[in-house]
């Protein structure tokens, strides 16, 4: 019961909880541990759900066939509450010979469950059937007020609604989840077929969620059935019309058939963050940045192509700060800003062959009339000049490199006259290189105080988990097999790619697909193949300098401070984990 009290508690806050909200309304153990496993944020036990889970459609709870009270109930205390660790709000309807609502969210909060929900609903039934129950005192009005009073108690309450007058009333009465229901879903061998389009519904639903937020701003407006049947029926949705959250019942059970349901999750995760991604002109840097190679739209990759783009339509040198393993080849092109497919750029690598001596001789030289003589700085050949570990420089070279940036002119050994600086100017530094005190103090004051201002921050790997499955897709493929996708991997695979920390980023990744394409491996990618690979490069790339403090922190952080799901990343008990939350001052 301790796990119940703990998920319970958490579970009061799911209307103020931060970011997008899912839940999986379903009818079975098994399908509600497989819902946990792909990310869900809270079940719904509800009538519909078992109905489906005995093979009938969902339109039959709302059909006398069997009391939806001990269905629902009955199925939720044997095989949701025992094994699931994330909130479950139970489906409640007003229908019964007595009602009385503090009593029965009394009886709710005793047996375990984190909330309710209004199912079945007098939203199911025809107009005049709503006004005769209404009449009677088990309308929607009694819904509202039976949630309002689950609410009251301390739990999550979940209004389902169907039209702006329902909306409207249960935003008054304070509920703070409203879920506007589009209508038993499209799709699938049971489903029925689609009447509106995601366009046409669009409009309705933008309406009603800017009606509940001039009500009340805290209110989380989700939504659940009708034409949004796919992951990109709730992308192209979203693009058109703000929500918090989604529901799922058929989308997530009876529709994906083969498809396993924590896969069916994922993507729908993924769906919601590409949409926001894209927001803003997002789709628009996404495209500028494929022609240099740039693959991905992660939220951390299109803030980061929105500060390359600005700076390379400058001429202004740039402080490239990247990190272990990782791609710089895409950035340089975008900064040669030639516009050539295969701009020339020189090297200078302070961390290779090239001592500060000769690294000096190669940017400044002497002047020769000779082009293929000239040196680097003043060749009008060459696009742009990276120079690798430029900390490593002795001070006054980097004292003449700042000075020659600020005149735009060098005067190499020989030249009667200033020689015009020709190519662009990249700093290249890896964040391993450098120490806490950062890139600025890195270098040389006058050098650091040209640059400021020109500063690019390459994102790790592990802030672009959303970009892997492209990312993977373009880096494999080599040597005549086909690329591999999304689709070659498990849902659990995905996971143990998704939890790991890529110290050594894109460089990592290709030896992970060589080594993939190099074993016996199934059709589908399991976490059992990847794990010792993963493990194998965690060893040959330590990283002496993270603590256990920064490691449960980026999980905590990674992981929307969910505790569950942050303890099974790590691969440590939740109350272990309580534990160094409290000893390291964690709490968000």
């Amino acid at each position: 019961m301790d796990v119940q009290r703990q998920d319970k508690g958490a579970a009061r806050s799911l209307g103020h909880q931060r970011g997008f909200l899912i839940g999986a309304a379903i009818g079975s153990g098994g399908m509600a541990l497989a819902a946990e496993r792909g990310g869900a944020d809270f079940l719904l036990a509800i009538n519909a759900g078992r109905l489906r889970s005995m093979g009938a459609p969902s339109i039959a709870s709302a059909l006398p066939i069997f009391e939806a009270a001990r269905l629902t109930e009955s199925f939720a205390r044997d095989e949701l509450l025992p094994q699931c660790r994330i909130p479950v709000l139970l489906g409640l309807d007003v229908w019964g010979e007595d009602f009385r609502p503090s009593e029965r969210a009394r009886e709710i909060a005793a047996a375990g469950f984190a909330g309710a929900v209004n199912f079945p609903s007098a939203i199911h039934q025809s107009r005049a059937m709503q006004q005769m129950l209404s009449r009677a005192g088990r309308g929607i009005e009694a819904e509202v007020a039976q949630l309002r009073a689950v609410q009251d108690a301390g739990l999550t309450a979940m209004f389902y609604c169907a039209t702006r007058t329902q909306a409207r009333l249960a935003a008054d009465a304070g509920l703070e989840l409203i879920c506007l229901n589009l209508g038993w879903n499209v799709g699938g061998a049971l489903g029925h077929r689609a009447r509106r389009t995601i366009e046409e519904v669009a409009l309705g639903v933008r309406e009603i969620g800017r009606l509940l937020k001039r009500i009340n701003p805290r209110t989380r407006f989700l939504l659940e059935g009708g034409p949004v049947a796919t992951a990109d029926d709730l992308a192209a949705l979203m693009r058109l019309a703000p929500l918090d959250g989604y529901v799922g019942g058929s989308t997530f059970e009876r529709m994906p058939l083969e498809e396993s349901v924590a896969d069916r999750i994922e993507r729908f995760r993924r769906a919601e963050r590409g949409a926001a991604a894209l927001s803003g002109g997002g789709a628009a840097l996404v495209a500028w940045g494929r022609r240099f190679g740039f693959v991905g739209q992660s939220q951390a990759q299109i803030a980061f192509l929105r500060r390359l783009r600005q700076l390379a339509g400058r001429a202004s040198p740039v402080l490239l700060l990247s990190h272990p393993g990782g791609d710089l080849q895409p950035s340089l092109r975008a900064l040669a800003g030639n516009g050539a497919s295969a701009p020339n750029v020189f090297h200078v690598d302070l961390e290779g062959e090239d001592v500060p001596a000769r690294a000096r001789a190669l940017l400044f030289g002497s002047w020769d009339p000779n082009p293929r003589r000239r040196p680097a700085l003043g060749d009008a050949e060459i696009d742009a000049v990276v120079i690798h570990a430029p900390h490593r420089l002795p001070a006054g070279t980097q004292r003449r490199l700042a000075r020659t940036l600020a005149e735009g002119a060098l005067r190499p050994a020989g030249a009667r006259r200033p020689v015009p600086l020709q190519p662009r100017l990249v700093f290249s530094l890896v964040a391993a290189e450098i120490d806490a005190r950062g890139a600025a103090a890195a270098l040389d004051p006058a050098l650091a105080d040209t640059l400021a201002g020109c500063t690019l921050h390459l994102p790790a790997l592990s802030a672009r988990r959303d970009d892997l499955a492209e990312q993977i897709a373009h880096l494999s493929g080599d040597g005549g097999n086909p690329p591999l996708t999304r689709d070659d991997f498990s849902a659990e695979a995905l996971a143990v790619l998704h939890a790991h920390e890529w110290p050594g980023n894109e460089a990592e990744l290709r030896g992970l697909l060589a080594a993939l394409e190099r074993a016996a491996r199934s059709d589908t990618i399991a976490a059992a193949e990847l794990q010792p690979l993963l493990a194998r490069a965690e060893v040959s790339a330590p990283s002496p300098t993270r603590t256990e403090k920064d490691r449960i922190a980026k999980a905590l952080w990674r992981h929307n401070f969910k505790r569950g799901r942050t303890a099974a990343a790590l691969g440590i008990s939740r109350k272990t984990l309580y534990n160094k939350i409290r000893k390291y001052g964690l709490s968000p």
